[in-house]
């Protein structure tokens, strides 16, 4: 279960960034994509802390479960405020081709991400 678990948090991770990318590119590219946090877009946020968390979770290293979970805690909170701005009317998420907001994703992501590693941790009694 260990094994299987770990591999998980690498698949949805690595499914996160890539999702991430494209936006990323996207903003780049046309601009004014992405809702900005002190002049910057979200997006790019959320990818550099998707990627740190990846490579924290991958590392062999007592500290890295505190840089995993400090990272994806930054992106839970992005995707929550976005989540509950866009609900609320206040801000518009980039929305998927589908035309579902990319923030309501990236929060569920975001708790699966948690919970696995969480899940995870217990396992090895690390927690």
């Amino acid at each position: 279960m260990k094994t299987i678990l770990y591999w998980i948090i690498i698949i949805i991770a690595a499914f996160a960034i890539n999702g991430t990318f494209e936006l990323v590119m996207n903003e780049w590219e046309v601009g004014n994509i992405c809702p900005k946090i002190f002049g910057i877009p979200a997006c790019y946020i959320v990818f550099v802390c998707f990627i740190v968390a990846l490579i924290s979770h991958i590392v062999p290293n007592s500290k890295a479960k505190w840089v995993y979970f400090f990272f994806v805690g930054i992106v839970t909170l992005i995707a929550l405020t976005g989540t509950i701005g866009e609900l609320i009317g206040l801000t518009k998420c980039p929305r998927t081709s589908g035309g579902t907001p990319m923030c309501f994703i990236s929060l569920a992501i975001c708790f699966s991400l948690l919970i696995s590693k969480i899940t995870l941790l217990k396992y090895y009694k690390k927690l």
